[in-house]
């Protein structure tokens, strides 16, 4: 710790803290970062950190080979990101519901307990690689942290006693999960109310936090922090002296995969019975129903129909609109049959699913069903964002605006509006400083312009080389402006040393604004040709300034 940080150090020991929240996951190596940090410099009891869970799937499906291989990505980068921080990498990214549960109930009994079990399992899974999703080793976590204890007193607020008896399986035969003390204490819990699930609620929704882990954020003020920080940032930032800080080290939510059934409840519920604890069930036997509902979501991940169910005319039907509607479809039978599964084949679905199988071999496939679907929206996000900056690229950009676009053209109000951002002499810089310098620029100006865009469902894309672009929906021309303003500020006091520039010696933007009210005859290319327009006016007037129409922000030359 050099000599800055130690006396940030010691600010932070007078600091009132009680006002930061943080949100985290067990199974999220960032967060074990960002806690365990927190745990070094004696700040855990001053903070409230609320457990989410980020990936709820995780207890029940298979961990695939690129599911290891974003682990291991995520734990090499805090090596780089977090030096002062060990971690070691697991074997898997365990489901942690039940261990989160477990703390929750254990705090609502004795809350000086919560932070110990806390950090025992934060460290049992980062630095010794246990299993936290196995009642077994909760058990012995437990045991070593001397909570034991506890879970054998009175209940808490339901007045229960638990008559329990600890079972240390020295012998190592399996251990009877019923009849560890974890597991009672939780049965026994199970009607208490559940504060955890609030906090879960308060992440998932949440437009600032975007479904990202780790969070800080403030009671009583916007300040928000995404992302594990280096140790400058954490001390501003707890210090109140930064007030927004993002970058990408972030683990993202993983929702459970949302299953539509259609056919008949009685006969599908084989399927119902291994998917149910790790997906959303929707069932439909009304065909106008199952359509709508298709029509109107855009996260359903699965249609499972009954083969028995349905004529060819309604398979086709639905068929089609979950082909047009990117859902995967599974056609199950409830005995195997080789016209069941050509039908199935010919129709193009994803996977036939015979029901008389055994629960074991239908469970097999729809883990693989889930983890396919996981690899190709994977995929997916890989290709809407830029490689360099890690905001959307063009084609994002393209294909959102014209989304924004039809959307408010079809609602007949509304403004949408766009600003065109360049870095300006950009050329020069990379001749001064080198090609990885002036990639190092393209990243911490996109990390600035992605800092400063706060409004819930804007955009930040890379469009090109050195500009970028930022889409504003519901947004007027007066907001727009503002927003490139601050912007074009935000860039300056970044004070990113540019000796071939002509402003100050630093790196500058310019910006150019355009808005509008989508109208039958204009189009999304029509605001980009504007925006451009008034970026060229910018530039023309001595860069580093805002322009749009009728107007021009900043620093005119």
């Amino acid at each position: 710790m050099n000599a800055s940080s130690t006396s940030l150090f010691s600010e932070l020991q007078s600091e009132n803290l009680d006002n930061v929240i943080a949100y985290g996951d067990l199974n999220c190596p960032f967060c074990f970062a960002l806690h365990q940090r927190l745990a070094d410099w004696g700040l855990l009891e001053r903070i409230e950190w609320r457990l989410i869970v980020h990936a709820p799937e995780l207890s029940k499906t298979n961990f695939s080979l690129e599911d290891q291989s974003l682990l291991a990505n995520e734990v090499f980068s805090i090596h780089h990101r977090a030096p002062d921080v060990t971690v070691k990498l697991p074997r898997t990214r365990p489901g942690t519901e039940m261990a989160t549960e477990l703390i929750y109930a254990l705090g609502k009994i004795s809350p000086t307990s919560q932070a110990t079990l806390r950090l025992a399992l934060y460290q049992s899974l980062w630095l010794e690689g246990r299993d936290i999703a196995d009642p077994a080793v909760l058990q012995e976590i437990v045991n070593e942290t001397g909570l034991i204890d506890i879970l054998t007193q009175d209940g808490g607020d339901n007045g229960a006693v638990l008559n329990v008896s600890q079972n240390d399986n020295n012998d190592g035969a399996t251990t009877d999960v019923e009849s560890l003390a974890v597991w009672q204490f939780l049965q026994e819990q199970k009607s208490a109310p559940t504060e955890f699930a609030k906090w879960q609620s308060d992440w998932e929704s949440n437009a600032h936090f975007d479904r990202r882990i780790p969070i800080m954020t403030h009671r009583t003020s916007n300040n928000l922090l995404l992302g594990l920080p280096t140790e400058e940032a954490l001390y501003q930032f707890l210090l109140g002296r930064r007030e927004h800080f993002v970058n990408h080290d972030v683990c993202v939510f993983q929702p459970r995969p949302v299953v539509a059934l259609y056919g008949s409840m009685d006969n599908l519920w084989p399927v119902v019975r291994i998917v149910r604890e790790s997906c959303e069930v929707l069932h439909f036997s009304d065909l106008d129903q199952c359509q709508e509902m298709l029509v109107k979501n855009d996260n359903v991940d699965f249609l499972i129909i009954e083969h028995e169910f349905v004529e060819d005319i309604v398979l086709d039907a639905l068929t089609h609109l979950a082909t047009n509607r990117r859902v995967a479809w599974v056609l199950a039978s409830l005995i195997g049959s080789d016209a069941a599964e050509i039908r199935a084949l010919k129709n193009g679905a994803t996977e036939y699913m015979p029901l008389d199988r055994s629960p074991e071999i239908l469970n097999a496939r729809f883990d693989k069903l889930v983890t396919d679907r996981r690899d190709t929206s994977a995929m997916a996000e890989h290709a809407r964002i830029d490689s360099l900056t890690q905001v959307s690229n063009r084609r994002d950009f393209q294909f959102r605006i014209e989304q924004e676009w039809r959307r408010l053209a079809d609602r007949g109000s509304g403004n949408c509006s766009l600003l065109l951002i360049d870095i300006d002499f950009f050329k020069p810089y990379n001749d001064t400083y080198g090609h990885l310098a002036g990639d190092a620029c393209l990243k911490r100006v996109a990390a600035v312009l992605s800092n400063n865009v706060k409004e819930p469902t804007s955009l930040v894309a890379r469009y090109g080389g050195e500009e970028f672009v930022a889409l504003l929906p519901e947004t007027d021309l007066s907001q727009a402006s503002a927003v490139g303003e601050r912007l074009r500020q935000a860039v300056t006091s970044e004070e990113i040393e540019h000796s071939a520039g002509t402003h100050q010696n630093i790196i500058t933007i310019s910006v150019g604004v355009a808005s509008a009210t989508p109208v039958s005859g204009g189009t999304a290319g029509d605001l980009i040709h504007i925006a451009d327009d008034h970026l060229y006016l910018a530039k023309g007037a001595g860069r580093n300034q805002v322009c749009s129409q009728g107007s021009r922000w900043g620093e005119v030359n």
